[in-house]
């Protein structure tokens, strides 16, 4: 049998829980139906579950005609919930804390005529919300390669991240803006948790044979987990199931290490890790 280590911080942040729990009242208390723009987290199984307990999704606010909307953890672009209000809708926020903190931090360097500079992937739903916020002159980068590649830099540049994004790179970022712009001012935005959470992976793969990272293939903070696992230990898998690990070939007596991202419930874990338990290897 493989000896299986559980990281102590996989699963649900303190963000998403919260965007769970507030979404299982809105359920209870109604006005219904009650739908979510987007998928309220990015994780595949637990937006299954609540769409059982009755959950609807839309894609914008087009498609709500009454009831309640929730705003997902990723918040939501400006303007929409005063749009949803107009049209008379029961408005629920369940935008993650500090997602909120980095609206305000954006809206800060702004105010302070910084042409602000977010760390982050550009088609992410909680980075094209943050977007909206700010000037029209604002960049979106996810590297530093990414941002050699974009021409329309200024002297004077507030950097900021989105949370889910890698700190070292909002670090090599910074850096490189250091040698090319006259003023910088960096917030770092990054949530900590997260942070601590890829120290801890990668503490945790480089002392296993075996590493699975579980969660939602669209989780940004699931990837960034993958990669930094993967940094230390070459057979590192990201699945979303339980039903995925027969196809990946562990040898009996491996040390199999097990994380998951922020978004992946906690019964997906145990279901992982007991068929690990259970599994020839």
């Amino acid at each position: 049998m493989s000896e299986i280590i559980l990281a102590e911080t996989a699963g649900f942040c303190f963000g998403v829980e919260r965007a769970v729990e507030i979404a299982v009242s809105a359920l209870e208390k109604g006005p219904k139906p009650v739908y979510t723009l987007g998928p309220i987290i990015h994780n595949p199984q637990e937006v299954q579950r609540l769409e059982a307990m009755g959950l609807l999704m839309a894609e914008n606010l087009d498609d709500i005609e009454r009831g309640t909307v929730i705003i997902r953890s990723h918040g939501a672009q400006k303007g929409v919930i005063e749009m949803a209000r107009l049209k008379g809708l029961n408005v629920v926020d369940a935008t993650c804390p500090f997602v909120n903190r980095l609206k305000e931090r954006v809206e800060t360097l702004a105010g302070e005529n910084y042409q602000i500079l977010i760390v982050g992937q550009a088609d992410h739903p909680e980075v094209k919300a943050i977007l909206s916020f700010a000037p029209a002159d604002s960049l979106v980068a996810k590297s530093v390669q990414e941002l050699k590649e974009n021409p329309g830099i200024k002297s004077r540049v507030g950097i900021v991240a989105q949370t889910t994004h890698a700190l070292e790179n909002l670090q090599r970022v910074a850096s490189y803006c250091v040698g090319i712009c006259k003023e910088i001012k960096v917030f770092r935005t990054t949530c900590q948790t997260t942070d601590a959470r890829r120290k801890q992976v990668r503490d945790m793969a480089g002392k296993v044979d075996v590493m699975i990272v579980v969660g939602g293939r669209n989780s940004a903070n699931t990837a960034r987990l993958t990669e930094a696992a993967t940094e230390e230990c070459p057979r590192t898998h990201q699945i979303e199931s339980a039903e995925e690990i027969a196809a990946l070939g562990i040898h009996p007596g491996s040390k199999v290490g097990v994380t998951a991202g922020a978004s992946t419930p906690g019964w997906v874990i145990d279901d992982v890790v007991g068929t690990l338990k259970k599994s020839p290897g």
